[in-house]
């Protein structure tokens, strides 16, 4: 049977095909066509979205603390001409200048080959990443103060295309006065999302302000292919060793819950926690030394404490020292990968890499699962 079509509606149908073939070759393969708009595929992460338009990318940040708002909408544009809904902050792409707030940006950025475009940072000292801290050396990049209190003449001399920030449930005194300076602050929140792939997934955001949506998105499949065959190599594996999180800081002692991306960390590597079965919470819960002793004194592997040796972790509290994890050496870090003034990749690289964060979970817990594999964030602390 034959479907008569007017002449306007076959260009319609054309004009769509081609839009759609020319955005999957030029951004990666999409999920679906969102109104006149491409929408980008987002499989894990729940904190923004991406719609391709014929003539500029909306970019939306969901608000984490209000569910179903916006916290805000970004419109990037190739050219000076497009023109653009009034809802959200215009931004002309590629970008070729940044400030990132946070360290947490390096490790995508790093991905994206493109530390380059960083003019500033905060709080320099504690920076990981090889390049950017190159870059501060010759003069480059420049050191803009601290996350919390920004050096605004800094700023205004860089004048960079964007300032990267993080969003606040609260007042932001430092978005407020880059938006008295005219310059665009964007959003980024990757650290409310609960999922290891979810967070990892915001590199899909900040490729898009690069214009590297299709560099984004194949970096981010062969993170999760990598990611999801460890796991699956773990389903068959019936041990599960418990584990211990953290350790006491000024008589606080914050373990994981069971909603948050550490709780999951320890489950998919076939770790069991005491936390594991907590469904309401996704960030953590607050304990004393006596409590983790409670509930925590046989686990068998004890993970993320901040000393760099079971002495020194000995000489923070003799309670430590009850533990079985302690008295039998089994204590780990995430100092492996440092420098020494206090640059942690664990919070660059170890964002963007879950797959590694995994590998070094299992290879804690069940170390004959992954023979050859070596530590990449993680460190075993020794008596010295």
């Amino acid at each position: 049977m034959f479907l008569h079509y007017s002449r306007s509606t076959l260009l319609i149908v054309i004009s769509l095909i081609c839009f759609v073939s020319c955005k999957n070759n030029s951004a990666g393969q999409k999920s679906s066509i969102s109104g006149e708009g491409i929408l980008e595929e987002v499989k894990y992460a729940n904190g923004f979205s991406i719609v391709y338009h014929p003539s500029y990318t909306q970019v939306t940040v969901y608000n984490p603390w209000k569910k179903g708002e916006i916290y805000k909408t970004y419109y990037l544009v190739k050219g000076e001409s497009q023109e653009v809904p009034q809802d959200g902050i215009r931004i002309r792409i590629p970008i070729e200048s940044m400030i990132a707030n946070s360290s947490t940006y390096l490790g995508f950025l790093d991905l994206l080959k493109e530390t380059e475009k960083i003019t500033g940072i905060c709080n320099s000292d504690y920076i990981y990443n090889r390049n950017v801290l190159t870059n501060i050396d010759k003069g480059f990049t420049k050191d803009v103060g601290d996350s919390y209190n920004l050096d605004i003449e800094q700023i205004i001399l860089l004048n960079p295309d964007i300032v990267m920030t993080s969003a606040y449930e609260g007042i932001d005194e430092n978005s407020r006065r880059m938006k008295q300076i005219g310059i665009p602050v964007v959003y980024n929140i990757e650290w409310q999302e609960a999922d290891l792939l979810g967070r990892a997934e915001w590199i899909k955001f900040i490729g898009a302000f690069f214009d590297k949506s299709a560099l984004s998105d194949s970096i981010f499949s062969d993170i999760e292919k990598r990611y999801m065959e460890v796991k699956n190599n773990m389903i068959d594996v019936e041990t599960c060793p418990t584990i211990l999180s953290g350790q006491d800081y000024r008589g606080t002692w914050s373990m994981p819950a069971g909603r948050s991306y550490s709780a999951q960390l320890f489950r998919e590597a076939k770790g069991c926690y005491y936390y594991d079965n907590d469904s309401t919470h996704e960030g953590s819960i607050p304990n004393t030394i006596e409590e983790a002793l409670i509930h925590f004194s046989d686990a068998d592997i004890w993970i993320g404490v901040q000393a760099h040796s079971l002495k020194e972790l000995a000489s923070l509290n003799s309670k430590y020292t009850l533990f079985k994890a302690f008295q039998n050496k089994n204590v780990f870090s995430y100092n492996n990968r440092v420098t020494s003034k206090g640059g942690n990749d664990y919070w660059e690289t170890g964002i963007a890499r879950p797959d590694l964060l995994l590998c070094d979970m299992i290879k804690i817990l069940h170390p004959e699962a992954l023979p050859a594999y070596e530590l990449t964030f993680t460190k075993q602390l020794t008596t010295d």
